[in-house]
């Protein structure tokens, strides 16, 4: 990897629409970039020129970086960008509620273009029966303890066997990218597999061939592999908390070659982030290959400028006179109050406001989607949280984001579990912008603590469930 990306320049992904209606003046492009490092994905937004066309260039040069790509109306998909592609829109051509993946009016071309083409197809291969596997796999590695080993391998392989069964028929009609299919299956299968044994051990057959795949794109399933290798490795071993990174380190070391233990020791940076200031070095001092070097580098240099500049709005909140985080639409009878937000002249002036409106108060904040299964699960108990500590000078913020959803549901589900509190219906473009500010990037739910003090903790929290009054005084700095 290190020859290969030495000097190899992050790639360029072009979209270009066209036939646009005349009353269409740019299409809104959104992006979704799959890496290593910090979060494990990275949401962002750009728009056509009066053209129809958006050059994107990549912010990281890994192979086969996975994008999950929404352009306006006319199509979602997930594509791969390794040295370059295009990806050509006929707005008159595709259907009238967009297209997804591949199909009537999507073109792929380019270096990238023909894998691309082939691996949306395959998405759309018997989907429905490849899903219904999955989902088997996922229910069979919840439940593992339930069955013998034997057994649970016996069940696991026979899945594996008709996946492999399914590439093979696909791929017949694709014989050059079969080591793509088939990569990306195994990352997902062994992804599965690796998370069902965290807090065990995995017997000496299924952990040799599973420690012995090697993801060939940086893709959710190439990542995720990964990760779950990570905290299976982890998992079955207890450290003691002042040598935890120190030990963990150590142990990816001892472990591994150089270069996996170095990438594993990037999936440290999300964990360590609310201590960036002292883990990130040691964590980047720990690493010798330059590639995963470089990226650990530029995540400190990413980090340490958000936190300044959040240090140096928060020094200034005194001096506001008026608190403006969007437009207010209702105060409900379960002490609830309803915002929207649409724009913002600027990220920090919203975050300002935001600490300015509730002076000597601790924040914390909650990102949610209302089609977020594990954004609902956690929501009675931040409630229960809330009510039963009124006493607490903290405010519970929550921020929804608009993508996916309605202001309608989004009341409805406010109301159907009447959670009280500060709720904002935000942008979603200006949700990704927040995340971002407040080194948080990922996915739902995801929480940031300002503590009493106003230090920023975005790791602090992962789930409401479990915290108590106790706990809650120490995570605000009560």
């Amino acid at each position: 990897m290190d020859a290969y990306l030495t000097g190899r320049k992050p790639a360029t992904l072009t979209i270009q629409i066209k036939n646009l209606p005349d009353s269409v003046k740019k299409v809104n492009i959104k992006y979704t970039l799959v890496q290593f490092g910090g979060a494990f994905q990275a949401t962002k937004y750009t728009e056509t020129d009066a053209a129809g066309t958006s050059k994107i260039i990549l912010d990281q040069n890994l192979p086969y970086q996975q994008v999950w790509l929404s352009a306006g109306d006319y199509l979602y998909t997930g594509i791969f960008v390794n040295t370059g592609l295009t990806v050509t829109i006929d707005a008159q051509k595709v259907p009238k509620d967009g297209a997804y993946m591949v199909g009537e009016g999507v073109n792929y071309s380019g270096y990238d273009g023909e894998l691309n083409t082939v691996m949306n197809k395959k998405v759309l291969f018997r989907k429905k029966e490849r899903e219904s596997l999955f989902n088997d796999l996922r229910t069979l590695c919840d439940s593992r303890k339930k069955y013998t080993v034997g057994s649970f391998a016996f069940k696991t392989d026979s899945i594996l066997k008709l996946l492999k069964n399914m590439d093979n028929e696909f791929i017949a009609g694709f014989p050059n990218y079969g080591w793509a299919i088939r990569n990306e299956t195994l990352s997902d299968f062994y992804g599965n597999i690796c998370a069902a044994y965290w807090y065990d051990t995995m017997p000496d057959r299924v952990f040799n061939e599973l420690n012995a795949h090697r993801p060939l794109f940086t893709s959710n399933d190439g990542v995720a592999y990964y990760n779950a290798l990570y905290s299976y490795i982890l998992s079955k071993k207890r450290f003691k908390k002042e040598d935890a990174l120190g030990g963990a380190m150590k142990l990816f070391d001892s472990l591994y070659t150089q270069q996996r233990s170095d990438l594993l020791k990037l999936f440290l940076l999300e964990s360590e982030k609310d201590s960036y200031a002292q883990s990130y070095p040691l964590i980047i001092n720990s690493i010798k290959t330059n590639w995963c070097k470089k990226i650990a580098t530029n995540e400190l240099t990413k980090v340490n400028a958000n936190q300044k500049r959040i240090d140096s709005l928060f020094a200034l909140s005194k001096k506001l006179e008026r608190a403006d985080i969007g437009t207010p639409l209702m105060r409900l009878p379960f002490d609830a109050s309803l915002y929207q937000l649409d724009t913002v002249t600027s990220i920090d002036d919203f975050i300002l406001n935001l600490k300015s409106k509730f002076p000597n108060k601790a924040l914390i904040i909650d990102f949610w989607a209302t089609w977020c299964t594990p954004c609902l699960a956690d929501l009675p108990y931040s409630k229960s949280l809330h009510e039963k500590n009124k006493d607490l000078p903290i405010e519970y913020i929550y921020l929804c984001t608009t993508s996916g959803s309605s202001i309608a549901l989004w009341k409805n589900r406010i109301g159907d579990m009447q959670i009280p509190g500060t709720h904002i219906y935000v942008n979603d473009k200006i949700i990704a912008r927040l995340k971002t500010a407040f080194n948080s990037e990922g996915g739902f739910p995801t929480y940031v603590v300002i503590d009493i003090n106003g230090k920023v903790n975005q790791k602090i929290i992962t789930r409401m469930q479990g915290l108590d009054r106790d706990s809650v005084k120490k995570i605000v700095g009560l």
